[in-house]
Order: C-alpha cells, then sequence, then structure tokens
C-alpha cells in the first residue's frame, strides 16, 4: 500500500511539473523562434525596397518600421540578389555578400524560384540554410536571398538547452521526490491504518453484544414464544452482524496483496449465481432472466468474480421495482462483459457516480425498507479494481445496469 501510494505521488506530482515546464519553455521557444523569423522578413524587406542591395543608411519599411544599417552591419548579414526578365536573363546579379555561390549558381537558383511561384521561401544549399523572398514588377522579378544558418542555429540550440533543462529539473525534482515521498505519505497512511483498526476493533467488539442480544432474544423465544418485538430485534441483530462483516470486509481490502490472476471461467461462475439468486428473486414476485455466454475465460481470481456477482446480483433483487425484471448477461469476445440489471423507475435524475461512494444510499432520509447499506458497491469497484477490471453504470428507459468489464 504505502510503495503504491509513493509512487503515484510521485508519478502525479512529476507529470504537474513537466506540464508546467512545458507550458513556460514552450513560449521561450516560440518567441525566440518568431524574433529570429521577423528579423530575417525585415532584412529580406530591407534588400527589396533597395533593389537587392544593403544600404547603409535609415530605412523605412513599409508598416512604419525604421531600420538604421551602418556600414559594419552590412557585412553580418550575407546575402545574395538576382533580377530576372521576362525571358528569364538576368538584368542583375548581386553576389558581393557570399562567398559559396557564384554568379551563374546564383542564376540557377532564381530560376527554380521563380518556376515554384512562392512569393517566400526557404530551402538548403551546400551545407547553407538560405530564406527569399520574391518581388513580382511589371517588367522583371527581384528575388532576394539572404543565410540565416546561424539564426537557424540558434533556435535549435534554444529547444535543446530547453529540453535538456527541462530533464534535468525533472530528474532532480523526480531524485528528491523519491527520497522525501515516504515521509510525505506517511501521514495518510497512518491515518488510514487507524481508520482501519478502529474499524476492525469496533466490529469485534461489537460482535460480542450482538451474540449476547442475539441468544438472550432466542431464550425469551424459548420461553414465552415469538412477538413482534422479539422479531424486530431479531432483525436488527442480523443488519447489524451484515453492517459488521461488511465493514470488515471493506477495511481488509487494502491489506491484501496483489491478487495473482489466473484463467477463470466466467461463465460457469455467472451460471452458479444466477441460480442462486434466481429463487430469491422469483419469490419476491419479480422476474428473473439471463443470458450467459459460454466458455468465457478471463484473467482475473474466481473467489474475486463471484463476490462481484453477488454483489451486483444482490444489489438488483433489493432494488428492483416490485413485479420488475432482473436480468445477468454475459458477453464474451476481446472484452468480456458482465451485466446486471434490474428495473429502477425512480432512477431518473439520480447521481448515479456516487452509488459506489461508501455509506451512500439514494434514500438520504434512511427511512428506506431496503436493507442495504451503501457498502456492497464499493466493495465491488474496489475487488474490480483488484482484478485490472472497471465497473460501470448506467441507467437507460427506467432501467439501471452495473457492468464489469474484464480486460
Amino acid at each position: 500500500m504505502l510503495g503504491r501510494l509513493r509512487v503515484q505521488f510521485v508519478l502525479a506530482s512529476t507529470f504537474v511539473l513537466l506540464l508546467v515546464l512545458t507550458l513556460v519553455m514552450g513560449p521561450v521557444y516560440f518567441l525566440v523562434r518568431s524574433s529570429v523569423s521577423s528579423q530575417m522578413e525585415m532584412i529580406l524587406d530591407v534588400l527589396i525596397q533597395n533593389d537587392g542591395y544593403m544600404p547603409t543608411r535609415t530605412v523605412h519599411i513599409d508598416g512604419g518600421t525604421f531600420i538604421s544599417v551602418t556600414e559594419e552591419q552590412q557585412y553580418e548579414v550575407r546575402y545574395f540578389s538576382v533580377i530576372l526578365d521576362e525571358e528569364g536573363e538576368a538584368a542583375m546579379i548581386n553576389t558581393e555578400s557570399v562567398a559559396t555561390i557564384d554568379d551563374e549558381e546564383a542564376l540557377k537558383i532564381s530560376r527554380q524560384v521563380r518556376i515554384l511561384g512562392a512569393p517566400v521561401g526557404r530551402f538548403s544549399y551546400d551545407g547553407s540554410r538560405y530564406i527569399y523572398k520574391m518581388e513580382r514588377r511589371p517588367d522583371a522579378d527581384l528575388i532576394v536571398f539572404a543565410d540565416w544558418t546561424s539564426r537557424y542555429w540558434i533556435i535549435h540550440q534554444t529547444m535543446y538547452y530547453l529540453i535538456i533543462v527541462g530533464l534535468v529539473i525533472l530528474l532532480i525534482y523526480s531524485t528528491l521526490m523519491v527520497a522525501l515521498s515516504t515521509r510525505i505519505v506517511q501521514p495518510f497512511i497512518e491515518n488510514q491504518e487507524r481508520q482501519k483498526r478502529f474499524i476492525t476493533n469496533a466490529s469485534h467488539e461489537l460482535k460480542t453484544p450482538l451474540a449476547v442480544i442475539s441468544a438472550n432474544t432466542e431464550m425469551i423465544e424459548l420461553e414465552n414464544g415469538k412477538s413482534k418485538w422479539t422479531e424486530a430485534t431479531m432483525r436488527q441483530v442480523k443488519r447489524l452482524g451484515a453492517l459488521v462483516s461488511e465493514l470488515v470486509t471493506l477495511s481488509k481490502l487494502d491489506e491484501k496483496d496483489e491478487i495473482v490472476l489466473s484463467d477463470v471461467d466466467v461463465s460457469a461462475v455467472a451460471n452458479e449465481q444466477a441460480e442462486s439468486f434466481e429463487e430469491v428473486v422469483t419469490t419476491q414476485g419479480k422476474t428473473f432472466e439471463k443470458s450467459i455466454d459460454d466458455a468465457v475465460i478471463v484473467k482475473a481470481e474466481k473467489r474475486s468474480v463471484t463476490e462481484l456477482c453477488s454483489i451486483l446480483l444482490d444489489n438488483a433483487a433489493k432494488y428492483c421495482d416490485e413485479g420488475g425484471c432482473v436480468r445477468i448477461e454475459l458477453t464474451g469476445g476481446r472484452n468480456a462483459r458482465l451485466s446486471v440489471t434490474n428495473d429502477y423507475a425512480a432512477g431518473e435524475g439520480v447521481d448515479y457516480r456516487r452509488f459506489f461512494d461508501r455509506f451512500y444510499r439514494e434514500d438520504e432520509s434512511h427511512n428506506s425498507k431496503k436493507s442495504g447499506f451503501g457498502i456492497g458497491l464499493s466493495i465491488a469497484q474496489e475487488i474490480a479494481r483488484k482484478i485490472g477490471a472497471r465497473i460501470q453504470v448506467a441507467y437507460k428507459n427506467k432501467k439501471i445496469s452495473f457492468s464489469i468489464l474484464f480486460r
């Protein structure tokens, strides 16, 4: 129990930290990328406005932006530009600011860009990365290219370092959480242990007076015969006895070691439980139906599957409407499904998620004639979790259905 809670705590807290790091570092990366892209677009706009050359003055760009370019800054930008006439011949080629591309290569690249027709784009050439922009003019096309290799690596290094920093933070945090998790979860474990000890001790203490009350009542009945008072006393003794047993079962569920799963014939278990409850249901004036596929085998524990069937059938028998129908159904296939359905006209608007809360009863007045305590479905949910199954509840056409989905 302690180990499982520690793992869950560490995983949950690490996931939250990962989410926070993503929300913080993600925008940082996109801001850097956006800033670099804006700079390159600005450079291309300057080149376009100056017919493919980098000026040494203050430049006004469409949109109200002013850029001051010094003579030194001219050499910081590696670029080349070409003007192609209508026949595809070069009216101007400027390759003074690049060393790896000559006039012939610049003309060839420009013609390929013109054929593609995209006004803006990116490409790699001889190990370098370029971004280009094309401006169509009445008698020619101006195409400018800027080398953004260094800026490209700035973006990728930013992403690389952000990932490394994030992983280091996660590693340090996870290590600290693993070291401190025992101390952090220990109070919760101790509190749960105290609750379980209280339930167990209280249950044992209640058994003795219940046994005495039962024995004394039986003696009174032997001497004076049965009366409505002795019968009422015996009914309450049985109710309290059942409550004590369910409390003990509930408190011990978490104490069990991990269940060893094996092949279980759910069809045989379901048929056996159906036979046991059919008479209980029919003697109450209700209808009992079953539809159980043959040879449905699942990985589970036979005792747990039996308890699940018993709890769901007992719940259906108690809460089925007068003259209603209880139906058990088992379907095989890739994911076996065991369902128990009963008529329940009063189920409209009920919060079915609370049905699995301990001691929850839909009739909050506790004056219901039903004999349950609101523990059975909680026990069923815990048993299902132990064997790796899921329990679901659904309400449709005035019928309520509880289903076990086996893996």
